[in-house]
């Protein structure tokens, strides 16, 4: 039995380093091939390497403007008894937890952000115009439209009514939408990435020149500023707003009973026939205290809803700024070349070690 052990394992032994022969000997045909048929490797890794250096000849020089912030994560403190006279004007009292940081990063991203920073004028290489305009004429978009016979030639905004456009105009726009925020082939001018450790939001723009990247940066940082504060305070300023007015109201009409209580006091402290003279003062002096408790109560809710107001205003710090000069972007002549080289290489022993393998078939 020890005999026919010994006997299997030596077979299998002896099969293994067949295997192993026959893969030498495979890939040592394998490499004879390639090397033998040079020229033609050398033929199909000219266009890759082509490619590559024409696109990182072509490609314009751009200057990266990154912006960076932060968002305060947490809401205030406060009392339940606080948080219960909030509720009766339909405000969520105090909340805790983190912003929702992709959020906020996806709305500096939309289009009505990004229309907003696009429709606003800056001056630039001599000429005060919006930025969306700008960006066509740096962007090369009249050179790509010069064959164009719809309008888009020579385009330029010339308002920036976004309800009046016009379907050209609102083609236009989404040119510009494309360019920044890019598509799922090619990706944006802008971009947008936080730390998940810091919760350090970063806004970045890269243009062919300085002083584009760093407005357009800038611009959009100011609209998401102003348009998610709005939106995050707007029902709590509503609520301060109606609770101001009428304490307002409340103040004059408390004046307006006071002035009426002393006049009276004033015209008839000297009459004594008081029993009407009486009642009228007593009248005045419930309708004065009367107006003082609703004062006294509404100036208590006002200073809640300037509470809320407070509590619910999302605390935007701007970190860094981009300040010029701006580090230039350049692609890499040399690095193009070694990838142009390394994707026709993979691709021509690809094809030469397939078609040997395919005439060996045929042959066999």
């Amino acid at each position: 039995m020890a005999d026919t052990i010994d006997h299997n394992s030596s077979e299998s032994l002896r099969e293994d380093e067949v295997t192993l022969k026959q893969l030498i000997v495979m890939l040592r045909e394998y490499i004879v091939e390639v090397l033998s048929h040079w020229k033609l490797a050398v033929l199909i890794c000219l266009p890759f390497v082509a490619y590559k250096l024409y696109d990182a000849w072509t490609t314009k020089v751009v200057y990266p403007a990154t912006l960076t912030f932060m968002v305060d994560e947490h809401q205030g403190g406060g009392s339940a008894g606080i948080a219960n006279v909030l509720g009766q004007f339909g405000i969520s009292g105090v909340q805790h937890g983190k912003y929702n940081l992709d959020k906020i990063l996806e709305i500096s991203r939309s289009r009505r952000v990004l229309r907003l920073a696009l429709f606003t004028k800056a001056k630039m290489r001599g000429k005060e115009d919006f930025l969306a305009n700008h960006l066509l004429g740096q962007f090369d978009f009249h050179e790509k439209w010069k064959d164009d016979t719809t309008g888009l030639r020579d385009y330029l905004f010339d308002h920036g009514r976004v309800e009046e456009f016009s379907r050209l105009d609102n083609r236009v726009l989404k040119s510009l939408q494309g360019l920044l925020n890019g598509s799922s082939k090619k990706p944006g001018v802008y971009n947008t990435s936080y730390d998940e450790d810091t919760g350090i939001m970063s806004l970045k723009m890269s243009a062919p020149s300085e002083d584009l990247s760093i407005t357009i940066v800038d611009t959009i940082f100011s609209k998401l500023t102003n348009y998610y504060v709005g939106n995050a305070i707007e029902k709590a300023e509503a609520t301060y707003k109606v609770m101001r007015n009428k304490t307002d109201s409340l103040a004059q009409a408390l004046a307006a009973a006071e002035y009426r209580l002393a006049d009276f006091i004033d015209k008839n402290k000297n009459i004594y026939s008081a029993r009407q003279g009486t009642l009228q003062q007593s009248r005045l002096t419930a309708e004065v205290n009367r107006l003082q408790i609703m004062h006294g109560e509404s100036l208590k809710n006002l200073e809640y809803a300037d509470f809320a107001l407070k509590n619910k205003t999302p605390f935007i710090a701007l970190i860094d700024d981009p300040i010029p000069p701006l580090n230039p972007e350049i692609k890499s002549k040399l690095m193009a070349l070694i990838i142009g080289l390394i994707m026709g290489i993979m691709v021509a022993v690809t094809f030469i070690i397939g078609r040997k393998i395919y005439r060996d078939a045929m042959a066999a």
